[in-house]
């Protein structure tokens, strides 16, 4: 039980990172199309801003995500077969994908995450929550259960 709790808050840490470096890119790109100037100072500073104040809070998205996501895979996984790291990485992604379809709908702004305004934005938050279960597979399987299971 520790160790699925260890990975999963590693992988929960991970996803949020690196969605929150996703969404700061895909925000100063859109200020760049407005004629802003962005220095290589400006992009750090506020890559940091984010990963302090934004991150946190992808991180809780993405826990219940992951939280419903990851044990629907692993059901998913023994009763339909198929390798349950891709399960879990399926269900990262498209577990961010329901997710921002219902809280875009919910916001009182246009959307909740600028970044998910585009299909590529969308797509691209929606493999950070990908990355995260493949993580936490690694974590919490390190060889796919076909190698690590013995022939019989």
């Amino acid at each position: 039980m520790l160790k699925t709790l260890i990975a999963f808050v590693i992988a929960v840490v991970a996803g949020a990172v690196v969605g929150s470096v996703i969404q700061t890119q895909f925000n100063l790109a859109a200020l760049i199309e407005l004629s802003v100037p962005i220095s290589l100072d400006t992009r750090i500073s506020t890559i940091i801003h984010d990963l302090l104040n934004f991150s946190p809070i992808f991180a809780a998205i993405l826990a219940l995500v992951l939280l419903v996501a990851l044990p629907i895979a692993a059901l998913c996984s023994r009763k339909l077969g198929g390798s349950e790291r891709w399960w879990f990485i399926s269900a990262g992604f498209l577990g961010l994908l329901c997710c921002f379809a219902v809280v875009n709908s919910l916001a009182p702004m246009p959307t909740l995450i600028a970044a998910t305004r585009s299909w590529a934005g969308l797509g691209a938050m929606a493999l950070s929550g990908a990355f995260a279960g493949w993580i936490f597979d690694r974590l919490w399987h390190p060889l796919p259960r076909e190698l690590a299971e013995p022939l019989a």
